[in-house]
Order: structure tokens, then sequence, then C-alpha cells
């Protein structure tokens, strides 16, 4: 763990010089680091390389921590920091294709999608489309996607209902 004066020493540029060294955090929410750890995956970063720049511009006061919050908890809220959600609710069925979410995303820029119903994923959509969506969180909802890009979902979701693949 880092002491106060090992935090303060980071904010210059000793960050650079560090040595490696295996830092534990007590509280540290796992949903958090699962997503970190997904997206830097993803983008082909390390994991320490994406907290490094978010504690830098925590530092740098680039960032609040009530601007981190779970964009999901607040259903008034249509839309966060400029980030679409398209909302399939209850009893509702959406069925997507890859010209849908390239238009969607073309029109409001990569968007979340949180899924109550019913949604289909059409088997037209591939990793191209996939980059319009940001996140899916699938509620009390049902989720079909095609066996192709089943493993790019597995990754984007955050699963409380049901994943199928066919």
């Amino acid at each position: 763990m880092l002491t106060c004066k090992q935090v303060n020493k980071l904010s210059g540029c000793a960050v650079n010089k560090m040595t490696r060294k295996t830092v534990a955090i007590r509280g540290l929410d796992t949903g958090l680091y699962n997503e970190v750890f997904s997206m830097a995956k993803k983008d082909g970063k390390r994991v320490s390389d994406v907290v490094n720049s978010a504690l830098k511009a925590f530092i740098n006061g680039d960032a609040s921590p009530n601007a981190s919050s779970d964009i999901f908890n607040d259903p008034l809220n249509d839309s966060i920091n400029g980030n679409f959600i398209l909302t399939v609710d209850d009893e509702g069925e959406v069925s997507l294709s890859k010209n849908d979410i390239l238009e969607i995303s073309k029109d409001m820029g990569p968007f979340r999608i949180e899924c109550s119903g019913t949604l289909i994923i059409d088997k037209d959509v591939d990793y191209e489309a996939l980059r319009g969506i940001e996140k899916i969180l699938i509620n009390s909802g049902h989720v079909r996607v095609p066996k192709k890009v089943y493993p790019q979902f597995l990754i984007k979701c955050q699963i409380k209902g049901k994943l199928e693949k066919y």
C-alpha cells in the first residue's frame, strides 16, 4: 500500500521512474476492477497503465470522484456525459441489426443498452458494429446474440438477466 508521502511523490515526474511494485488496495470495487481489466485488455493496454492514468487525472483535478458513479443507477437520466442509452423495458422487445447499431452510433456516438425486456441481436452484427456499443446492462431481461460475437458480448455485458447465444 502507498503512504500519503508516496502518493505525493507520484504526482510529480517520479511516476515514470518508479520500480515495479505490487500494490494491494483494500475495499476496491471488484466490479469496477473487472470492467477496467476487460476494457484494458480489449484496447491492448495494461491495467496498471489505465489505473495510473486515472490516478494522475484525479490528482491533477481532471476527474471527479462523483463523475464515475454507475450510469445505470439513475432511471431518470437517459444520457450521462452525452452518452445515449437505449432502454428496453419490461414487456418491450427490440431487434438490432448491424445497420441499426452503426446508424445509432453514427448519430449518437458510442451508446449503452439497458435491457429489462427482450433484445435480439441479428446474425449480421459483427465486431465493427459492436464498437458502437460501450456497455450492456441486462437486468431482468433476455438478450439473444449470435455465436460468433458472444465472447464480445460477455466482455461488454453486466448480466443480471439472461444472455443466450444462438
